[in-house]
């Protein structure tokens, strides 16, 4: 069975956002983004997975499906205003390994960082604002990942309107970790679900460890996890660990130089082999879950 991660960060020197180098060495711009690049690539290997979708800057998106073409698909995320928007999603749809855009619904940028915070969706949905974003997407068949935290179903407008168009909700359709989380993170759930009735319409299974409120192998999650399998089926569900963001938060306070290490650190491994060591699933659901679905959502050989 090949695995397919959907979903990491570019990690850095030392672990964190913006670690720092090195005392007393010369790194360079160039090899410090090489390094990074190993990094996810040894990262990938020890917990045995194949291949991985990279959300990061352009530049170490590049660099990754540069160093490893077999290894690494990227997704970059463009400004929906942008006046030359057609143009930049034309070139970024004939370069090799990336696969996919995405647009965020919500004041999460803020919310994670300010206590008290409530996630809202953003008023630029109901403005139309991502009208061209998407547009063009279905224009260039470039599959979107939207980030959407309990407003997934805000996507449905657009996969009415583009239903050739392939639209993955991320991180189970529900709120990450934030400084303070939700009391009820699935309380929007049904409107996920409703979403199914859309065959253009994913589910991206991401980040069990923060989500959960136990111990590995989160048991609390699965009864979620088969609802939404239920409703979308496993052909439509794909997973995603989100490394590095298991690593760094906001449960300590922000520092001079981006965000420190999680108190509640959580393994690569345990988001990976929660899903492929499970008997809550059939082998065949993990083939789809695990490698299968991202391989037909994004086109990926």
């Amino acid at each position: 069975m090949q695995i397919i991660d959907g979903q990491i960060h570019e990690p850095h020197i030392g672990g964190g956002m913006r670690a720092a180098k090195p005392e007393g060495e010369t790194i360079t711009p160039q090899l410090e983004e090489f390094i990074n690049v190993e990094l996810a690539r040894e990262a990938i290997d020890c917990v045995g997975v194949d291949k991985a979708i990279i959300y990061a800057g352009r530049s170490f998106n590049e660099a990754a499906v540069r160093y490893y073409p077999d290894r690494f698909g990227a997704v970059e995320v463009f400004d929906h205003a942008a006046p030359d928007l057609e143009q930049q999603m034309a070139a970024f749809k004939k370069k090799p390994g990336m696969l996919a855009t995405r647009v965020l619904f919500t004041n999460y940028g803020q919310v994670w960082r300010k206590p008290g915070a409530q996630i809202a969706v953003s008023p630029l949905v109901k403005q139309g604002a991502f009208d061209r974003y998407f547009a063009y997407g279905a224009k260039y068949k470039i599959p979107m990942f939207v980030g959407a935290h309990e407003f997934g179903h805000e996507a449905a407008i657009y996969a009415e309107r583009h239903p050739d168009m392939n639209i993955i909700i991320d991180h189970y359709g529900v709120t990450q970790s934030m400084v303070a989380p939700p009391k009820d993170r699935w309380a929007n759930l049904p409107k996920l679900l409703d979403m199914a009735r859309y065959p253009n319409v994913y589910v991206k299974l991401c980040g069990m460890p923060i989500i959960s409120k136990e111990a590995y192998p989160y048991h609390d999650i699965w009864p979620y996890i088969h609802k939404i399998l239920h409703a979308f089926g496993p052909e439509r569900c794909l997973w995603a660990s989100d490394m590095t963001r298991q690593r760094w938060g906001t449960e300590t306070p922000p520092g001079p130089n981006g965000f420190p290490l999680r108190k509640d650190w959580k393994p690569y491994a345990d988001a990976l082999y929660s899903l492929l060591h499970t008997n809550e699933i059939s082998q065949s659901d993990k083939e789809w879950i695990l490698g299968g679905t991202i391989k037909r959502a994004l086109n990926w050989a």
